[in-house]
């Protein structure tokens, strides 16, 4: 478990440092940039399927379909969960039934698709592996991974739906008072918060072309990502909230915020993908001072095993 959380000899700061250094040499936020585009385009396809499943599940989707609304106040900026709000109260999923479902699918795993084929190409620059798997590995892979975070985000949701409803069975039969949900809030945001945790560490594993994946090269990075998104996001919403660009874009503003609030989720994700390299490369550094231990690196290519 241990080397599961193992920097190889760096400390955080040290860490920081050639993350930051090797982050700007990789133009990570120009990729963030590149990836938020890719993900705004497939968001309201998305938004349209979630919302013709929610349809479809007369017992709980309105109740999921409230969920999403709130989880939405909570981690986007004013704005930006206005103009989600907006849009889902627009979006007539009865209405969209043939043709029109075909054509939101078709849009939402485009851009869906296109966004993770864009961070794995961006997580072989930070791992500097070429990507050698052929065309049909390459869009598996991207597939799988669009579907394992997609089936996450659901979970997320069911948990955050029914974690409620627990509460609500134990405030009536316990007597436990409404007003105290801090210690329900806490254990809601912490399954939230392993969610994520592994969606990023599922990223680093299987995203980048690399031969040898192991969980314990993908978790520190994870850490590093979900603390810098959660922080980046917490202090973007604050900004928004109290410092609104409303003078700036005007009526645009709410769809800005949503783009520069993917952007921060790309970034942050590159971010860590960039300190998983850098930990890699301490271990190579402590293999060659150390001749007698074992291999630790990481190598990329698979398709070439000296690579």
């Amino acid at each position: 478990m241990a080397q599961l959380w193992s920097l190889k000899g760096l400390s955080w700061r040290e860490l920081a440092k050639r993350t930051g250094r090797k982050s700007w040499d990789d133009e990570v936020f120009g990729q963030a940039a590149g990836l938020a585009f890719y993900y705004f385009l497939s968001l309201f396809p998305v938004l349209l399927l979630l919302l013709i499943l929610f349809d479809k599940l007369a017992g709980t989707g309105s109740n999921l379909r409230d969920t999403l609304l709130g989880a939405f106040q909570q981690i986007l900026p004013r704005g930006a969960s206005a103009l989600m709000a907006k849009t889902v109260a627009e979006l007539n999923a009865g209405a969209v039934i043939g043709a029109g479902a075909v054509a939101a699918g078709l849009g939402s795993a485009w851009g869906a698709l296109n966004g993770t084929w864009a961070m794995m190409t961006g997580l072989n620059k930070a791992y500097e592996v070429k990507e050698e798997r052929p065309w049909w590995k390459v869009l598996s892979v991207a597939l799988g991974l669009t579907i394992a975070l997609g089936i996450m985000g659901l979970v997320a949701l069911w948990a955050m739906l029914y974690g409620s409803r627990a509460w609500e069975t134990l405030d009536r039969n316990f007597g436990i008072h409404t007003h105290s949900t801090f210690p329900f809030r806490v254990t809601q945001w912490s399954v939230t918060a392993i969610l994520l945790l592994f969606s990023f560490a599922l990223l680093y594993r299987f995203g980048p072309n690399l031969k040898d994946r192991r969980w314990q090269w993908s978790i520190p990075g994870a850490v590093v990502a979900a603390t810098l998104w959660v922080a980046s996001a917490l202090l973007f919403r604050v900004y928004e909230n109290h410092f609104s660009s409303q003078r700036i874009y005007g009526g645009l503003n709410a769809v800005v915020s949503v783009l520069l609030w993917l952007y921060i989720t790309g970034a942050a994700i590159f971010i860590g993908g960039e300190a998983n390299s850098e930990i890699e490369k301490a271990a190579t550094e402590a293999h060659r001072a150390d001749v007698g231990g074992s291999v630790e690196k990481r190598s990329g290519g698979e398709g070439n095993p000296n690579h």
